[in-house]
């Protein structure tokens, strides 16, 4: 029963006052509970006793009313000192669990997964929180009650004071087999609970997929199949903590049983007094109340153990990046950002860069080209800094990348990426993301700058019109204009186009490829398009393949080569015609 968990123990910043505010309490509680039973025994023991008249019996009642208003107190003290242990538990642990969930890069996010992080912060607190508000609490208690009520007994029986504190004590190395195979067993319960969320959640997102290829009740079995396996985790559990309890209780009230059979031998011999075997009777029942608080909080405590072990491992994540502000700037620089000699490779995988140069000039457009794999949206993460390269240096006007913050470095750098995410809300708040502070006036005009005036100037509500759920309420199109707005709405010089049209209609299409036109006579643009036509006017495109540089030059220049760029013109000039043939056929 005695679990030290060093994360949750590491966790438990600003929670141990509460936790010993309860033992406390606790501790109260036992106090008043043996005075009570003193007071009470020494009553009813003496009841036939000549000295036992008004006064006596009032100045007992009395006593017994005190004590009892005093366990009164301590319990209800008690109660809500745990909900609020509970409270700042929960809000410590998810701050915890969250504040690193933010400080993870796009590579360490890929590692845990959503379904991982969701379980941490959900489930995972709930059961972790019950370790501060229950488990610690309880296991002070249960180390001191027991010494506490063996020496309160001692005078009244030395045997029977004996007795009871030596199954006390060997009630825990016995509960530490069962628990052995209980932490198997909830690790289990977390792993499946794991696998049952995500698939879940898969299903649901989903849902439209699934029925699409009338998959959805082939769904349904393997949900099934998982909730079955889940169950039987839960019920394995249930059956080894109720053998757990059987072999406890038995143990418990064999000790109680033995106590007043011994109680009632020194009774009969004349060794104790009545009232001395009433108070070895009332507080033997006590005496087990810390082991069985214990246990039951042991068995709640070790799923909040598996948990913390999930926990852990995020918390382990290194975030470190590295910053050197005072890194000298280039006496040279180049105006606009270049990256030298990078290379980087996602754990497990190949090289995605590997000892690539470039340069995008401040106020022209880059376009970054190639087979989907080579190594693009790599690039654009690196010049977000989303992580960091294993080999070379990135310069912004001169400045090393690491001079920067990731904060500060996005202050002059932003992204629009293939999928816009959205949050429930309205319009606004979702633009406000970019700046807290813009006026109703600054977020009309950005959407005017995207052409998402007109469909405003429809909606009754405006900018407060509700987005949906992950903006669901808007169509594909109107999600990447209203990224493109809120990337505008940032004020940097350098923004970063990834794909920003692959998911939308041919009219939206145009429509943002017209509005990022319009931006590349006042910003400086980096461009990702699997569409070639679209890229024709960029003052520099570089051709990536297998995560190197392939060529480099304008259109013009790269289209009279032999290479990689006109064979992937002259293939999709060769698909569209096809598709244009198509349609006219129609």
């Amino acid at each position: 029963m005695l679990l030290l968990n060093r994360t949750l123990i590491k966790m438990a910043k600003g929670l141990w006052g509460w936790i010993l505010t309860i033992t406390g309490l606790k501790l109260v509680t036992l106090v008043g509970m043996t005075y009570f039973v003193r007071t009470i025994s020494a009553y009813l023991g003496n009841l036939d006793s000549p000295a036992m008249g008004p006064m006596e019996t009032k100045s007992a009642v009395f006593s017994a009313l005190i004590a009892a208003l005093v366990m009164l107190a301590a319990e209800l003290l008690t109660g809500e000192a745990e909900y609020r242990c509970t409270a700042k538990a929960r809000q410590s642990l998810r701050t915890q669990i969250f504040s690193k969930t933010l400080e993870l890069d796009v590579g360490n996010i890929e590692k845990i997964g959503p379904v991982s992080a969701i379980t941490s912060s959900v489930d995972g607190v709930e059961s972790m929180q019950i370790y501060y508000s229950e488990y610690l609490p309880g296991l002070f208690y249960c180390l001191i009650a027991p010494i506490y009520l063996f020496f309160q007994m001692y005078p009244y029986s030395h045997a029977a004071a004996t007795v009871l504190f030596f199954v006390s004590i060997t009630l825990m190395p016995i509960n530490n087999v069962f628990r052995k195979h209980i932490e198997v067993l909830k690790t289990d319960y977390w792993n499946s609970l794991e696998d049952l969320t995500g698939y879940y959640l898969e299903s649901v997102q989903g849902l439209s997929t699934l029925k699409l290829f009338n998959q959805d009740e082939r769904r349904t079995e393997g949900l099934q199949k998982k909730s079955d396996d889940f169950n039987h985790k839960v019920m394995s559990m249930m059956m080894v903590n109720f053998r757990s309890f059987l072999l406890t209780d038995g143990l418990i009230y064999g000790a109680v049983t033995a106590a007043f059979l011994i109680a009632c031998v020194q009774l009969g011999q004349g060794r104790i007094s009545f009232s001395s075997a009433l108070t070895v009777l009332m507080l033997a029942f006590g005496f087990f109340g810390s082991i069985r608080q214990l246990m039951g909080a042991t068995h709640s405590a070790l799923a909040g153990i598996a948990a913390a072990e999930k926990v852990a491992d995020l918390l382990a994540i290194d975030t470190t990046r590295p910053y050197l502000p005072n890194t000298p700037a280039e006496k040279a620089p180049f105006p606009g950002i270049s990256l030298r000699d990078i290379s980087y490779a996602y754990e497990g995988r190949k090289a995605s860069l590997s000892h690539i140069d470039m340069e995008i000039p401040r106020g022209k457009t880059t376009a970054l080209v190639g087979l989907s794999g080579c190594g693009k949206s790599t690039a654009a993460g690196m010049l977000m800094k989303f992580f960091d390269p294993e080999t070379g240096k990135i310069y912004l006007d001169g400045r090393d990348y690491t001079s920067f913050t990731p904060e500060e470095l996005r202050k002059n750098i932003v992204m629009v990426p293939q999928t816009v995410n959205l949050f429930s809300g309205t319009l606004a708040e979702n633009l406000r993301m970019a700046a807290p502070a813009a006026s109703d006036e600054e977020l009309i005009r950005v959407l005017s700058d995207v052409h998402l005036k007109g469909w405003l100037d429809e909606q009754p509500h405006g900018l407060n019109t509700d987005v949906g759920d992950a903006g669901g309420r808007l169509s594909g199109g109107q999600r990447q204009k209203v990224g493109i707005a809120r990337a505008l709405l940032c004020h940097t010089e350098y923004i970063i186009f990834d794909e920003a049209t692959s998911s939308v209609d041919m009219e939206s299409e145009r429509e943002i490829w017209h509005c990022i036109g319009e931006l590349a006579t006042t910003k400086t643009l980096i461009i990702i398009s699997h569409r070639l036509s679209t890229i024709r006017s960029a003052d520099k495109i570089y051709v990536m393949s297998e995560g190197k540089v392939a060529g480099c030059g304008t259109h013009d220049t790269l289209i009279k080569k032999d290479g990689l760029y006109r064979k992937l013109v002259e293939e999709q000039n060769a698909l569209e015609n096809q598709e244009r043939e198509d349609e006219s056929d129609v």
